[in-house]
């Protein structure tokens, strides 16, 4: 691990031997588009700064890349066997990524057998790897630039990364220094899991094989953790059965939702009265003749109330093109006993209602009605991009009815040109209610993210552990 003096020799600047401290810098990141702050080792005599590729970055921030160093399975001195093989820990590595700024660490245990054969445990981010040393029939790191030959399979040069030592404990079989970069190649050859490590000195090859931790507490009789470990797989297997059952909800409640959009029932004889009150009774707006025609349906009947209706309206070009011009409606849906106490005899007077709808939102008590307004269109032109030509010819909206009983439908038509009351259609449906069904399916995807990420995350042991 060296000696206090080479500790002392390496804090100092390598420029004037001046202290150094942590620092740090911000400068405008352009992918980001924002401001980035970045730690640096400074001197704080000459101000030289060092960064993440340097060695001094490593010892001046040593203390925030190994805080949680204790948090692990392993310990020097631990004892087991694997594959029939007894091994013993004897010393410990901790690397740090060198291209992140913040902590992105692996440990790499060296055990070593009682042949004398050396081995590797790695623990990175809650996974444990086991790693024996590899001599490959072939490997040709220097004729091509790019690449790696390696038993006939090319790896990317570019797919390297280098890990910086930040930590040393133990007896180990060389003389690492802190800050010491290693580049690293990790990839699957033949459903193997290799790892090339290529420093200053030497090339090194391991392969290794994923292993549990349920593996290594009983690989290493390590008995402290096992109560706690057993409860940990217990709740997670829990969890992830729980996870199963909320995407099953989730499943049925979006099928039926989907089911519930596309199952409707007409309401019969919607159009089966029809009196026309007007036919394209000319008036002016802001200097703009229109026409104006007035349809009354009903009566007919709507057998079940509190319930999801869809009301569809459309131009029907069989009766009358809509051809480079504008027409626009209001609909009324109004119960037939109210339409009754309000024209009398007179139902069919077009003056008459023409008075009772207009006046609507002014009576002193509430009608009972559902309005809607919309408008039907046709047109084309030219601009930058030439010619163009679009429209809009139906529309459609939806509606709870508070009770059943017989409905009148009243249409008050207004166009451009005149145009035929005939050219109009509308149709009524008595539409599922999928809305629960989506709240009921949203509420199910909840609970379902929350348990399949407590099935991967819950964990009464004090280090991270990714496998269950």
């Amino acid at each position: 691990m060296g000696t206090g003096k080479e500790e002392l020799v390496s804090l100092k600047c390598s420029s004037c031997g001046g202290g150094l401290v942590k620092s740090s810098r911000t400068y405008y990141d352009k992918e980001e588009e924002e401001d980035v702050t970045v730690p640096l080792a400074k001197c704080v005599q000459c101000g030289k700064d060092y960064d993440q590729h340097t060695s001094e970055f490593y010892h001046v921030f040593a203390d925030d890349l190994t805080y949680d160093k204790d948090s692990t399975l392993f310990k020097l001195g631990l004892k087991g066997s694997i594959n029939n093989v007894e091994y013993e820990i004897i010393g410990r590595l901790r690397y740090q990524e060198e291209e992140e700024y913040e902590k992105c660490t692996w440990d790499e245990w060296v055990a070593i057998s009682a042949d004398g054969v050396f081995h590797y445990f790695v623990e990175e981010d809650g996974e444990i790897w086991s790693y024996e040393e590899y001599i490959p029939e072939a490997i040709d790191m220097e004729s091509d630039s790019s690449a790696i030959l390696f038993e006939g399979k090319r790896i990317s040069k570019s797919s390297a990364y280098t890990g910086r030592i930040v930590l040393i404990e133990g007896e180990l079989p060389w003389k690492p220094e802190i800050g010491e970069p290693s580049t690293c190649y990790d990839f699957k050859k033949d459903g193997i899991h290799f790892t090339i490590e290529q420093s200053e000195d030497e090339v090194s090859i391991t392969k290794g094989e994923k292993l549990n931790h349920g593996q290594i507490l009983s690989a290493f009789s390590i008995d402290t953790y096992k109560e706690k470990y057993d409860s940990t797989i217990k709740k997670r297997t829990s969890y992830g059965k729980k996870s199963l059952v909320y995407a099953a909800g989730a499943c049925f409640s979006l099928m039926a939702a989907f089911f519930s959009c596309f199952s409707t029932t007409e309401i019969k004889g919607v159009m089966g009265q029809k009196k026309v009150l007007t036919t394209n009774v000319p008036f002016e707006e802001n200097g703009t003749k229109a026409y104006q025609s007035q349809v009354l349906w009903g009566p007919f009947d709507i057998p079940e109330g509190n319930k999801l209706y869809d009301v569809s309206f459309a131009v029907d070009e069989k009766v009358q093109k809509l051809n480079l011009e504008w027409q626009s409606f209001r609909f009324m849906l109004i119960s037939e006993k109210r339409l009754l106490d309000l024209a009398g005899d007179k139902v069919n007077d077009p003056v008459v209602l023409n008075d009772i709808f207009e006046e609507i939102d002014a009576m002193p008590e509430p009608l009972e009605s559902y309005i809607i307004t919309a408008d039907f269109w046709d047109e084309e032109g030219r601009d930058s991009d030439g010619y163009w030509h679009e429209s809009d010819k139906s529309y459609g909206s939806d509606f709870v009815l508070d009770e059943a009983g017989k409905y009148y439908a009243y249409m008050e038509i207004f166009s451009e040109n005149p145009r035929s009351p005939d050219s109009v259609t509308i149709a009524i449906s008595r539409v599922r209610g999928y809305r629960y069904y989506i709240v009921v399916f949203a509420i199910f995807i909840i609970l379902y993210l929350i348990n399949k990420s407590k099935s991967k995350s819950y964990n009464e042991l004090p280090f991270e552990m990714a496998d269950k």
